[in-house]
């Protein structure tokens, strides 16, 4: 059995202190060396704190070390207005649909 080069990972409603590390885990658990494009769904995600962004601060720059491409797709109005804020809409590649 081979893996695809690609992986897309549903994002938790709340990516906060409290969930971001089990969060993390399954990050861990579920992308594979294989895969080169990443994918996080972060449509019913509706809050993110900065431990939120840390997790997926984290895996972006790991991603990149290894060349793979982290993509973040269609955040909710509510997440989207903070990678604005941040600034980090400039480190991560946001797909809209």
């Amino acid at each position: 059995m081979t893996l695809s080069a690609s992986v897309q990972i549903n994002a938790p409603t709340e990516l906060c202190a409290a969930t971001a590390r089990l969060w993390r885990d399954r990050l861990d658990r579920d992308i594979k060396p294989e895969h080169e494009d990443i994918s996080i769904d972060l449509s019913k995600t509706r809050f993110i704190d900065s431990s939120g962004l840390g997790v997926l601060l984290t895996l972006n720059k790991s991603l990149r070390a290894r060349g793979a491409s982290l993509k973040l797709l269609n955040p909710s109005s509510a997440v989207c207005q903070l990678i604005e804020l941040t600034r980090l809409h400039r480190v991560f590649e946001m797909i809209h649909d």
